[in-house]
């Protein structure tokens, strides 16, 4: 989730990636990254798994290995390390006590009094937990509570208090909860340090932006209200302690970093409403900068052949390519490839699958783009029922998988040619995005965490 209102939230690059300038910053092995999916749209922010083995239907009836309850409300999606999976949740309680509220906020007049309509929550106490799963069968494994209380800020109706995603390197499991603080955990549930950045506050809309991990650093894009007090952080894995830290001046946003390299070097990208901006990773050093995405930033972005391209869909529809490797100011320069300005989501991330960069609306009409030029492929694909969209798309060989909020998903062939496949239904609402690991499908659903694998 990593997103405002999803889990919102990579993977193994397929072998004609192998053609790209840009590669994975992840340093797993292709067998170990397909087993995996050890963070935000898997091990390197993709949504693309290398393994093929995934059931292509499936049903309350067909090809559900398990599904088991999970309490509460998140939007975070799946993190799987070998046979354990990792979820984050929130659990609403009784009434605040009295005189509690949420933040002030300021709206784009820069006057504070600004709330959404939309903005709840503070008037309850919540519980923040996270959880383990055996892989195989479902069974819970352990569950901790990292918070017990009132809230900083409201959030969107829609949205939850765990909506990102956490990460994992192996050794330890990370879950963010923005103004709930970082918790750290061995992959046994034994709690090894905890970070709180204090209050964390986007507007009333809620969490989303997930963390990320390079190296030995653990990294988080702290962007709030409208800009006063917004921060990048990288952290020591090992016991928290801060390494770099640079303020940023852009307004909230729930878009997840993008850790990409290039020929000459490692960068990581941040999506921003004014600016985008790409950072040395293991320093914090500002590489480069370029146009913002205009609308609210919540989707993430994907690299591939020398670019990063970066959408939104608020108050505008936007899509940009940006070339990777430059230095100081690129606004408006040449290293701006290509722009684009409709066919986007205020909430899914798009995904590059091969030559193809693949957009989706909120409500799942999809266009296909040549990501090197920006010239369309085709535009106006659409999904069999009316339908609205939360997750982010993921893909494996020659599927997309597109799946809605009815907890229906979209089987989509690449290419093209927009060719809807199937349609899967699990039987209840989906916001988080999916994940895949090894020949497993999991989906969390409104109520429970299903493991979709053939022949079961």
């Amino acid at each position: 989730m990593k997103h405002a209102f999803r889990s919102i939230p990579a993977a193994c690059v397929l072998a004609f990636f192998s053609l790209n300038v840009v590669t994975p910053a992840s340093s797993a092995n292709d067998a170990a990254a397909s087993k995996n999916w050890a963070g935000w749209r898997g091990p390197d922010g993709l949504g693309i798994s290398s393994s093929t083995g995934f059931p292509e239907e499936w049903s309350a009836e067909r090809n559900i290995a398990w599904k088991t309850p999970v309490p509460g409300r998140g939007h975070s999606s799946p993190v799987v390390w070998g046979d354990t999976v990792f979820l984050t949740t929130s659990i609403e309680g009784g009434p605040a006590p009295e005189g509690h509220k949420a933040i002030d906020h300021l709206g784009y007049d820069l006057k504070p009094g600004y709330l959404h309509p939309d903005s709840v929550g503070a008037d309850r106490l919540y519980t923040l937990k996270v959880m383990a799963f055996d892989a195989r069968n479902g069974k819970p494994l352990w569950e901790r509570t990292v918070y017990d209380g009132v809230m900083y800020d409201n959030r969107h109706r829609k949205n939850t208090y765990a909506s990102s995603t956490m990460v994992t390197d192996g050794r330890a499991v990370y879950a963010f909860f923005e103004s709930g603080g970082l918790h750290a955990f061995d992959l046994q549930g034994k709690p090894l340090w905890s970070k709180s950045f204090g209050g964390i506050g986007k507007g009333g809309m809620g969490p989303g932006t997930s963390p990320v991990l390079f190296e030995d650093l653990i990294i988080l894009q702290c962007d709030q209200e409208m800009g006063t007090g917004s921060f990048i952080v990288a952290l020591n894995a090992r016991d928290g302690r801060e390494v770099w830290r640079q303020e940023r001046t852009t307004r909230r946003s729930w878009a997840t970093p993008l850790i990409v390299r290039t020929a000459e070097r490692v960068e990581m990208v941040t999506s921003g409403a004014e600016v985008v901006v790409a950072y040395d990773p293991r320093t914090g050093k500002e590489l480069w900068r370029a146009n913002g995405t205009q609308s609210h930033p919540i989707p993430s972005a994907v690299a591939g052949h020398g670019l990063v391209f970066l959408t939104a869909g608020s108050q505008a529809k936007r899509a940009l390519a940006i070339r990777l490797g430059g230095e100081g100011d690129l606004r408006d320069s040449p290293s701006v490839v290509w722009r684009y300005a409709k066919g986007t989501a205020y909430v899914p991330s798009p995904i590059l699958v091969g030559p193809y960069l693949y957009l989706m609306t909120d409500s799942g009409i999809m266009t296909c783009l040549d990501a090197v030029s920006g010239k369309v492929v085709y535009e106006g694909g659409r999904p069999p029922v009316p339908a609205t969209f939360t997750a982010s798309l993921v893909s494996y060989g020659d599927r997309l998988l597109a799946t809605s909020e009815d907890g229906e998903t979209f089987v989509i062939k690449t290419g093209a040619q927009h060719e809807i496949v199937r349609t899967n239904a699990i039987g209840e609402p989906v916001y988080a995005s999916l994940a895949l690991a090894g020949n497993t499908i999991y989906i969390r659903g409104a109520q429970h965490l299903f493991a979709v694998r053939a022949g079961k």
